[in-house]
């Protein structure tokens, strides 16, 4: 029996996965400080970002009492998203699906859209998109002129620019993560 466990012990496969977990372990013990999963910190970027919102809610700066709420009621939020992440709460839920979809699409479509378009462009969209300008009780529709309608083609205009902008950022993420429905045609 001495004589097996000895053999056992010179085994370099033995050997081999006991040095992979000592590695393994040593290098978990001294990261585990630098997990993002484990560690809220509440930066002085964010106490100004809680802060801020605040002022622009209630029209005037945070007290230090509201601001320390405001710092708990942070960590809470952030302790209470990871927890449900990590139990698995976003799974299969169709209100987060939704919200998230919503979020990402007024990213999307707000994106670039700084600039007021030249008048040129405005005259271009106005020309081509006539009907949406048009009297529809009109008996002799005449299209508008630019500056009688200017305000509603730009409207018009950005919120063509956002629908172009989310279609073209759907395609995208179509090829990107290759998309396909089960019994349709290829």
């Amino acid at each position: 029996m001495f004589n097996e466990c000895m053999q056992i012990l010179k085994e370099p496969l033995l050997h081999f996965i006991l040095i992979g977990a000592l590695l393994f372990n040593t290098y978990g013990f001294l990261n585990r400080e630098r997990a993002p999963g484990n560690r809220i910190k509440v930066t002085a970027e964010k106490i100004e970002q809680l802060a801020n919102t605040f002022s622009n809610d209630w029209n005037r700066a945070a007290s230090a009492e509201e601001l320390e709420l405001l710092i708990d009621e942070y960590i809470r939020e952030e302790l209470a998203y990871r927890e449900g992440l990590a139990l698995g709460l976003d799974l299969d839920d169709v209100v987060l699906r939704e919200r998230l979809r919503q979020k990402l699409e007024v990213a999307i479509e707000e994106r670039n859209l700084t600039e007021l378009p030249s008048d040129t462009v405005l005259q271009n969209y106005l020309e081509t998109h006539g009907d949406l300008f048009l009297d529809p009780e009109d008996s002799s529709p005449v299209l508008p002129t630019l500056d009688e309608v200017r305000n509603i083609v730009i409207y018009e205009w950005e919120n063509q620019q956002r629908r172009d902008r989310l279609e073209s950022y759907y395609a995208e993420l179509y090829e990107k993560y290759q998309v396909t429905v089960e019994g349709e045609d290829q």
